[in-house]
């Protein structure tokens, strides 16, 4: 069984973020451990959401009437398993908030939230900033604290490094395109391969992207080779990963393509001067060539030249078979 792939990030860089998160002076106030009470608690509106489902629908029961009903109801499904546990054992891992007024404003830890206002509960423990990080330090906050579920899409994974890397653009005031792969390793702490795969993936076309939100296509490798990938090529190996095909399969395809593409473009750019007999690992299929050629009349002269030619010696057949196109091209 191949081993699951888990996305990290480095140690130094964790421990480093946790310093800077910590750090009054960083963070323009302090970072503290407190239960707060859940109806406290709102959605920041800047930060996108991954769920439909909010605070009001657990509260007050969901709408038969709400055009996204059914999906809501699935993701309420889906936090049963997580409110089961906080029933049981509690939270271990506070959320991460920020004071807003007399509210605080969630950073990190929805589906925890809901699933506690599902099991019943009426406060939660939570790590409190006392003022909101910029957007930089903010969506690196909420990769550190969601960076490590299991659970978490790659199409939720690409939102958060998007968000963090349009921060970090605007902060050097340049374009996502613009930023390298080394700068998007140091970061988020990966190593410089996956810097590579996640600036892939940040290019990607919108029917890739669809395909990932969909969950259709979940492995980062072969996102980041489709993506890189000429676009005329894009569609031919989106259609074989979505029948199956293995990381391997499409660099095999791909390398294929790559040298087919090269070989048309070398044929339009420039006029052929001789013909190519390829080779061949049939030794009948030259000896039907030179036999055929023994048999014109006019090349006759020949058969005291080739007939002791040792059909199973492979060195013995390709020496012939030279000697016969030298003499054609002399006699043609």
């Amino acid at each position: 069984m191949a081993k699951k792939k888990i996305f990290t990030i480095g140690n130094s860089l964790t421990q480093a973020l946790t310093d800077t998160a910590v750090a009054a002076s960083n963070y323009s106030g302090e970072l503290h451990v407190d239960i707060i009470p859940l109806r406290k608690i709102e959605l920041d509106p800047n930060n996108p959401r991954d769920l439909v489902l909010n605070f009001t629908d657990l509260y007050d029961g969901l709408s038969h009437d709400d055009e996204l009903y059914n999906r809501k109801k699935n993701e309420k499904e889906t936090l049963k398993s997580i409110s089961n546990s906080i029933k049981e054992q509690g939270i271990i891992n506070p959320i991460l908030v920020y004071k807003h007024g007399d509210k605080y404003q969630l950073v990190a830890g929805e589906r925890r939230t809901l699933a506690s206002i599902l099991a019943g509960k009426d406060d939660i423990p939570a790590k409190i900033l006392t003022s909101k990080p910029n957007k930089l330090k903010l969506s690196i906050l909420q990769w550190i604290e969601n960076v490590e579920r299991e659970d978490l899409s790659l199409w939720e994974r690409i939102r958060n490094l998007e968000k963090i890397f349009t921060a970090y653009a605007e902060e050097q005031k340049k374009t996502i395109d613009q930023i390298t792969p080394t700068e998007f390793s140091q970061v988020i702490g990966c190593s410089l391969q996956q810097g590579i795969n996640y600036k892939n993936i940040m290019s990607a076309p919108q029917k890739l992207r669809s395909l990932i939100q969909n969950n259709q296509i979940k492995n980062i490798e072969k996102v980041a080779l489709i993506a890189k990938a000429p676009p005329k090529m894009q569609d031919e190996l989106i259609t074989a990963c979505l029948k199956g095909a293995t990381l391997k399969e499409l660099k095999k395809l791909t390398t294929i393509e790559i040298m087919e593409s090269s070989l048309e473009k070398e044929k339009r750019g420039r006029l052929l001067t001789k013909v190519n007999f390829g080779v061949t690992q049939n030794i009948n299929v030259a000896k039907i060539i030179i036999q055929s050629v023994l048999k014109n009349d006019s090349f006759s002269f020949l058969n005291a030249k080739l007939h002791r030619i040792e059909w199973t010696d492979y060195k013995s057949v390709t020496k012939a078979f030279k000697f016969l196109i030298k003499t054609l091209e002399e006699k043609a």
